[in-house]
């Protein structure tokens, strides 16, 4: 296993009501007690020294039984979690491989002693389970096939930087919607759901699509562990949900108040381009994410990442994309800059700020841009589209100009009125920071 160095770190369990557990630490012999209470269940903190790379044990005692965990290592532990892009592992799914996948198995026994894996089983429940199955498994040819990508690159680059073991708790279920993680008490404050078992069953077939299954059988086992941060791919299945932004904000505060940490960094995944039910033309993906970032933008201590380049031109109608290793390595950026203080990372993709109209063309001011380093390119920009006063939308050029400036035009359009980029389902972008940060897709007409 792996314990978040540097703090209190909680262990628990059952015994019988009313007996002393104590648990003592090797790496500095202390003890700390606990009583058993009467539901059987006990819990305590110990302190966590810095992290590195020698294992430690930890044994716990009660009356004449005694456990000791051995191969403990004290690092950083991050929770990954979402639906299927999430769970997606180094191996791939049929017909849906990851890009480099079969290179980063080969070379995962480099990081034995430095990443850890646990990925916990979809488990589906209606009131809240002690234990779900999972173990931790160590990066090797063996164990790394299974390992979630996205979290496999964010963890390499993690460990690289910091030079700490990194701990993944890989706890996603393919299709689910944010819904899924949340309790009965919440979602029974949605009109648009059932939140009772019974009802659930008979009004949802398809598991992965069911409220509250995962809240009570994927996150109830763990939320006493004691994680840095959370990352989160999550919300193809949530296309088409207009509140999706105050779910995923409720969705975060749960984190926060059932995990202790109030101030619980989470570090979003924006849904990658795909063929929805309204076609390539539609918007449903483009008002998700918008959704997505409203989220993020509106509370503390929460990020997102664009994914609007990385979908190669055959993958309209597949909804994992092949690059997980650019969205573990943005993710890994931002939790560098915002979690660890790393400043050479950036913080924050260039993002859109004004708009301004001169003749047959406007400019795009951007903010963010000179902390990317400038764009990733002058021209061939793809992505963007313009109208004028007839709303009529059309394929625009896009060419850089100055710093933070994009210019937009087209010759169908005489006085353009606004400017959109990569704002439909199938409309991928290609402009990023130079950094590696892609814009985040945006449209001036709202």
């Amino acid at each position: 296993m792996v314990l978040q160095q540097q703090t209190q770190a909680n262990l628990w369990g059952w015994a019988d009501a009313g007996a002393t557990v104590t648990v003592t630490t090797s790496w500095d012999k202390a003890k700390y007690t606990a009583k058993v209470g009467a539901d059987g269940a006990w819990k305590l903190a110990v302190a966590t020294p810095e992290g590195s790379f020698a294992e430690q044990t930890v044994t716990i005692a009660c009356g004449k039984e005694k456990v000791t965990l051995g191969h403990v290592l004290i690092g950083e532990v991050w929770l990954g979690s979402g639906q299927s892009n999430m769970e997606m592992p180094l191996r791939g799914f049929d017909n849906c491989p990851i890009e480099g996948g079969l290179q980063e198995i080969a070379l995962s026994g480099r990081y034995r002693g430095r990443i850890r894996f646990a990925t916990l089983p979809k488990t589906e429940a209606y009131r809240p389970r002690k234990v779900v199955d999972g173990q931790w498994k160590e990066s090797c040819p063996e164990n790394a096939p299974e390992f979630g990508a996205a979290a496999w690159f964010f963890a390499k680059n993690l460990t690289e930087v910091l030079n700490v073991p990194v701990g993944i708790v890989n706890n996603a279920w393919g299709g689910s919607h944010v819904e899924g993680w949340l309790p009965k008490e919440i979602v029974s404050a949605y009109p648009d759901l059932p939140s009772d078992s019974l009802s659930i069953q008979e009004k949802i077939p398809g598991q992965w699509h069911r409220p509250t299954i995962m809240y009570y059988g994927q996150w109830a086992p763990i939320r006493n562990y004691t994680f840095k941060g959370v990352i989160w791919y999550q919300g193809e299945s949530n296309v088409g949900q207009p509140d999706y932004a105050l779910r995923m904000e409720e969705l975060i505060a749960l984190w926060r108040r059932e995990s202790g940490n109030k101030d619980l960094p989470v570090y979003q995944v924006e849904i990658a381009p795909f063929l929805y039910g309204d076609g390539p033309e539609g918007f449903s993906s483009a008002f998700l994410k918008e959704q997505q970032r409203l989220s993020a933008l509106e509370t503390d201590n929460c990020w997102i990442i664009s994914t609007a380049d990385l979908v190669f031109p055959y993958e309209g109608p597949n909804i994992h994309p092949a690059k997980k290793r650019e969205v573990g390595e943005r993710l890994s950026y931002l939790a560098l800059n915002h979690t660890y203080g790393k400043w050479m990372f950036p913080g924050a993709a260039p993002t859109y700020k004004s708009m301004e109209v001169k003749g047959n063309e406007a400019f795009i001011l951007m903010d963010n841009v000179k902390e990317n380093g400038g764009f990733n390119r002058m021209e061939d920009i793809q992505g963007f589209e313009i109208c004028g006063a007839d709303g009529v939308w059309h394929p625009a050029q896009a060419w850089v100009t100055g710093m933070s400036g994009v210019k937009v035009s087209s010759p169908e359009v005489a006085e353009p009125v606004h400017v959109r980029y990569a704002f439909r389902n199938w409309l991928p972008g290609n402009l990023t920071g130079a950094s590696g940060l892609a814009v985040e897709p945006f449209r001036t007409d709202k």
